[in-house]
């Protein structure tokens, strides 16, 4: 059984609104998370399923934002350059690469910007 407590709504409802994804959401989507929060505020925590659900679908639209979007992207890159025996057995170095969070975030920029690839192989 899934519950959520109304600090972990709170701190959801601040970084909504500290990175603008509260601005975004629907009305009716807004309106939802402001009731259950007061509900939530009232009760300690939300154990119905079908509302913990539902605030679980708005919970990501919340947190989905532009960095997570684009680390997302570069970790779908980087499972596809592990799975290039090809490009692994030339570079042997992007295999510790992959494993950094930086690296990752900076391929998934490369996919958001549509920048053409600088490495050419002949």
């Amino acid at each position: 059984m899934e519950v959520i407590s109304y600090a972990d709504m709170l701190s959801l409802w601040g970084r909504g609104l500290r990175n603008g994804a509260m601005r975004r959401l629907p009305s009716l989507k807004r309106g939802l998370f402001r009731a259950a929060l007061c509900y939530a505020r009232m009760t300690g925590r939300i154990i119905n399923p079908r509302l913990v659900e539902m605030i679980e679908g708005v919970a990501d639209q919340i947190r989905n934002s532009i960095g997570r979007k684009i680390f997302n992207r570069g970790l779908d890159r980087a499972r596809g350059l592990a799975s290039n025996a090809k490009v692994m057995r030339a570079f042997p170095v992007i295999r510790g690469w992959l494993h950094e969070g930086s690296y990752v975030f900076w391929l998934g920029t490369e996919l958001l910007t549509n920048r053409r690839s600088w490495i050419i192989i002949w």
